[in-house]
């Protein structure tokens, strides 16, 4: 038999809802445990319109080490992986920059509820909790008052790396992925019209752009899963949105 710190645990990616006191900058939370499985064989990382605020633990094999925190801008595009991810990270997704990164002892505190989380899944409603916590560190800045077109324009290129255009369309996208996951999607070429593009095609060539595949293999992937027993927390059960796990270990 495994020992405690021998166990390993199945592959795991979770999104899920800002706690009911979240500020609004705070999109959802994510985290994503791997040995190379869900990374692996030419995945990626989907285009966001987001900024992404992740903690992984120390780099020790004991766990030691200090936390390694980053703070990483949208992504124009779809972007493949160099290499398989082996380990555990989580964080905050968010709609605006926030204006400075949150105190040591939250990171901190994450990263001992990272390291837990890491090796048994009864570990991942303190996990979300202890991201909760980081939430509550951020801070915004107040929203401009109002600007020429130009100067938001360039503003926005400056705050994400990204032109305002490209934004809308990546926003245009996330949200036709959320339909696509949904119980009631409709046909492939009403989600097109609903979500704001031309037809059918248009939208397919922004898929493989900002996916890296079609929005049929997309919706292939988004079959709703039951949870397993270690996620039968009713409180942290409620605020999930997405589950992706390794289908050979469900």
């Amino acid at each position: 038999m495994l020992s405690s710190s021998e166990r390993t645990v199945a592959p795991l990616y979770l999104e899920l809802a800002p706690a009911a006191d979240a500020v609004a900058q705070i999109d959802h939370l994510f985290v994503f445990r791997d040995t190379g499985t869900l990374s692996g064989g030419g995945s990626g990382r989907f285009a966001t319109d987001l900024f992404t605020l992740s903690v992984a633990p120390g780099g020790r094999t004991d766990g030691g080490g200090d936390p390694h925190i980053s703070l990483t801008l949208p992504r124009a595009g779809f972007a493949h992986r160099r290499a398989p991810f082996c380990g555990i990270v989580a964080g905050l997704r968010l709609s605006a920059r926030p204006e400075s990164l949150p105190e040591r002892a939250a990171v901190e505190q994450l990263a001992v509820a990272l390291q837990r989380a890491q090796r048994f899944d009864d570990d991942l409603p303190a996990l979300v909790a202890a991201l909760d916590n980081l939430g509550r560190e951020l801070s915004f800045a107040a929203s401009p008052h109002a600007v020429s077109d130009r100067t938001g324009r360039r503003r926005a290129l400056a705050d994400t790396g990204v032109s305002r255009r490209r934004l809308a369309a990546i926003r245009r996208f996330r949200q036709m992925l959320k339909r696509l996951a949904s119980r009631n999607t409709p046909s492939l070429s009403d989600l097109a019209l609903d979500a704001g593009y031309y037809d059918q095609a248009h939208m397919s060539a922004f898929c493989r752009s900002f996916a890296g595949r079609s929005p049929g293999a997309l919706r292939s992937q988004a079959a709703r899963r039951p949870f397993d027993l270690s996620l039968q927390d009713t409180h942290f059960r409620d605020r999930v949105s997405l589950v992706i796990m390794n289908e050979k270990q469900e």
